[in-house]
């Protein structure tokens, strides 16, 4: 595990010099990706359950992700007398004393998944801040351990629910397109995005295909599931728009959809922002305060969930498959 630490970088004064040093062509994924998993107080703590299903989807849906460095981003929080609960906003992270304690004990239980070698921790290693900084800020934290070009980036509670566009092909994106700084998968809520745009902003936003993908461009930054140029991120945090408690996507994601809304779309091209096109909406939100296991569910009489039976067919077959070619090798 790892603290906290290090000095934050000056603005930028240049957005095309600092976006566009292309990187060196390397050889394996594992030198030019490094995934960010986001997480913080939950409900569902001190269960891991939560954090385990979304690294299991990752592993299970997206080729090329288990072997590449993981770092587990764990926020920190303020206390809260429990009689003073009562209002008080979820995302402050302000929590009571046996939250906290929870909390720990879920930190504890992800050390020694990672310790035990689960092989949905694989390659994983933990950044505990030592204090409350928000998506946005622990971003910035655990971005001053990563020493390749891009970032993968993700949060507890973003998960794949089927098959999705393997790595190694968004890696190429960025290597041979030099105006892709972002790449985001599709959710639900993103398949009528083109439409909006018209409806909302009489904006026509063409597709293109690019490096065989089809994808589209982006206006507004969002933190779900991505794959982005380290220098992106670096530059949203030189802009100064992200602040504690923030979320990149409403502050830094605004400051764009703004400027290219009201400066026209050629804007667009110092941000260099897509979103995969495939009609594929492959993420979903796993919703942290009312998260439940199977066992849970059970107990309590819910139907199971189908997201996670899916996922553990899944894996079912991914284990067969790698058994039945242990056993042919030998």
């Amino acid at each position: 595990m790892r603290k906290a630490g290090g000095e934050s970088s000056s603005l930028a004064d240049d957005l095309k010099t600092k976006l566009r040093v292309a990187p060196k062509q390397l050889a394996i994924l594992k030198d030019k990706v490094t995934m960010i998993m986001a997480t913080s107080p939950v409900k569902s703590n001190p269960s891991t359950k939560l954090l385990h299903h979304t690294m299991k989807s990752i592993r299970v849906y997206c080729q090329g992700t288990e072997d590449i460095r993981k770092i587990i981003v764990c926020d920190g929080y303020s206390t809260l007398d429990e009689s003073h609960t009562k209002g008080v906003a979820r995302r402050g992270r302000r929590i009571t004393d046996d939250k906290a304690k929870d909390y720990k004990e879920y930190l504890s239980r992800i050390k020694k998944l990672i310790e035990e070698k689960d092989r949905d921790f694989a390659n994983a290693e933990m950044l505990i801040l030592p204090k409350l900084h928000g998506f946005g800020l622990a971003m910035k934290e655990a971005l001053k351990l990563v020493e390749t070009p891009y970032v993968y980036v993700t949060q507890h509670d973003r998960a794949f629910d089927r098959k999705a566009t393997p790595l190694r092909d968004l890696v190429k994106l960025l290597d041979n397109e030099e105006k892709v700084n972002y790449v985001g998968y599709l959710t639900e809520r993103q398949l009528n995005y083109a439409n909006r745009m018209i409806s909302q902003h009489n904006l026509k936003i063409p597709p293109e295909k690019l490096q065989g993908l089809h994808v589209i461009p982006l206006i507004h930054f969002l933190d779900s599931m991505h794959l982005a140029r380290k220098s992106l991120w670096q530059y949203m945090f030189d802009t100064g728009t992200i602040r504690i408690r923030d979320f990149p996507e409403h502050t830094f994601g605004n400051v764009q959809r703004w400027d290219i809304l009201n400066n026209g779309l050629e804007k667009f091209a110092k941000y260099g922002t897509y979103l995969l096109w495939n009609q594929n909406a492959c993420v979903r939100h796993v919703n942290g305060r009312t998260f439940l296991g199977e066992k849970e569910r059970t107990e309590k009489g819910y139907p199971a969930d189908q997201f996670f039976v899916r996922l553990c067919e899944e894996v079912e077959k991914a284990d067969q498959a790698a058994s039945s070619t242990k056993t042919k090798d030998r």
